[in-house]
């Protein structure tokens, strides 16, 4: 019995020498006569053949392709343009694989020079040419969130893991006049003059020029985003708001079931301002910081406005700081982790409670409540006790309503090994609305040889229109001022 070529390792022979496919014609008939033909003349091969024929043909136009390196006519978007014509917009449609999202991230937040983002294409400058990595960000499930830089670099829309938009931008901080004494004096901040005013102004040529300076956006792991601002001053806002979701033709009768697991809340893993100085940074209710803040400047900044502060997260700022607004709590935990305002601190808002745990700290570098704040935005100013009192007409006693310089609705918790220091002293006071959990670990005069524990009060201190004092007497002024000026009003006490 004769051994099959399979055995014998023999290769088998080559078939009959195949030509150029035949032309198109008109006739279908003919290709089916040639193809009956070969059966009939060389059985089932002449099928096989035709086959393999066709997978050369189609293997040539591949190798075709990759030598010419064809890509596939991207999808764009035209919008009329100011000058007349179709201006071309690049969607957000456009993102390459997570994994180079996340190193491209990674590299340029390490590396926060403009020049390395210019060199690397990213974010891109697609104006007079293409996009060197086409990216798709609209996608069912997404691993890192997408990008798309707007007017230049003066804003970016950014798209988070649950599908929910933000437009991060730069906008300009308005030169206002002090209207009086009165209002300079409670910290508003105006310009006393509009000399003074339009000099802040002078290097745009303009009155009210256009904002200064750009910011870029990077992708980080778990779903959280890297902010870069270059060249701002401190007429310089960076805002945070969230964006509607785009409605597509046809769907106005679908359900929106995508809404549901939005939570509208943007993670931002680091803030880096490479200028040391900013206006501004508001995202109240829309943000939340679980990495490093840094503004290393020692210029004043007016307003830093946080949804939460969450472990993992730190902010340093060189000069003072006149407002930090948390809507919710602030969280610290972590040797190195902490809130470093180089100067003062003059009104910390904390809609619930202050936790520093894990060698976590809270540190000011001179004094809290110095000056008092106006309220910014949806935040509360220096006279929130202020609000709901009304005074009784004819009334023999009367209630001292200080300003604050705190004001904190929650409890301040203070682990071992953590501290909440005050290298100055407490003009307004420290107002806290429940209690104070490991009071021994916080200080004024902080690293000074005087330093100690601040002088607690439970209750705001009444008085007789008389003189005669009730059954709470003022207690005595401190070197930051009379009661409650100058102490911590705990209201639910201290805890050692």
């Amino acid at each position: 019995m004769a051994l099959t070529r399979s055995y014998q390792d023999v290769p088998r022979p080559n078939g009959p020498t195949i030509g150029p496919a035949p032309a198109s014609s008109i006739h279908g008939d003919r290709g089916i006569v040639a193809l009956v033909r070969g059966v009939r003349d060389l059985g089932w091969t002449a099928i096989r053949d035709r086959i393999a024929r066709g997978w050369r043909q189609l293997q040539a136009i591949e190798t075709l392709v990759l030598s010419s390196r064809m890509r596939r006519a991207r999808t764009r978007g035209f919008t009329p343009g100011l000058e007349g014509g179709l201006e071309g917009r690049v969607l957000l449609s456009y993102w390459h694989s997570p994994q180079k999202v996340l190193a491209i991230g990674e590299y340029h937040l390490r590396h926060p020079n403009v020049r390395n983002a210019f060199l690397h294409n990213f974010p891109p400058q697609v104006q007079h040419a293409p996009l060197q990595w086409p990216v798709s960000g609209i996608t069912r499930r997404r691993v890192a969130i997408a990008t798309q830089t707007a007017r230049g670099g003066q804003a970016v829309e950014v798209v988070a893991l649950d599908g929910s938009h933000y437009m991060i931008k730069l906008s300009y901080t308005s030169n206002t006049l002090a209207t009086n004494t009165a209002e300079g004096a409670t910290g508003q901040g105006g310009n006393s003059t509009a000399s003074s005013a339009t000099a802040l102004v002078s290097q745009q040529n303009a009155n009210y020029p256009q904002p200064i300076g750009t910011v870029r956006a990077y992708a980080m792991p778990g779903g959280r985003v890297g902010l870069i601002v270059d060249g701002s001053t401190q007429n310089t806002d960076l805002t945070i708001n969230p964006l509607g979701q785009p409605q597509i033709p046809g769907f106005a009768k679908s359900f929106a079931y995508g809404e549901s697991a939005r939570n509208h809340l943007l993670n931002i893993g680091q803030i880096t301002v490479t200028s040391g100085q900013i206006g501004a940074i508001e995202g109240f209710q829309d943000a939340e910081l679980s990495g490093p803040l840094t503004v290393n400047g020692t210029s004043s900044i007016d307003r830093i406005a946080l949804d939460s502060i969450v472990p993992g997260a730190s902010i340093t700022v060189g000069g003072s700081l006149q407002t930090l607004d948390v809507a919710n709590s602030i969280d610290l935990s972590g040797p190195g982790k902490g809130i470093t305002v180089g100067r003062d601190l003059n009104l910390l808002n904390v809609g619930g409670s202050i936790t520093l745990s894990n060698g976590a700290y809270f540190f000011i570098g001179r004094d809290l409540g110095l000056v008092s704040q106006p309220p910014k935005g949806t935040g509360t100013g220096s006279n929130v006790l202020s609000l709901n009192y009304t005074a009784v007409a004819n009334s023999t006693t009367t209630v001292v309503i200080p300003s604050v310089g705190a004001y904190i609705q929650g409890n301040v918790n203070i682990d071992p090994g953590s501290y909440f220091g005050i290298g100055g002293l407490i003009y307004n006071t420290m107002y806290v609305e429940g209690s104070v959990n490991g009071f021994s670990n916080m200080y004024i005069l902080y690293g000074a040889p005087t330093q100690t524990n601040p002088q607690v009060l439970t209750a705001l201190p009444t008085f007789s229109f008389f003189g005669t004092p009730t059954s709470t007497p003022t207690p005595p002024p401190t070197q930051a001022g009379p009661a409650p000026s100058g102490y911590l009003t705990a209201l639910q006490g201290t805890i050692p």
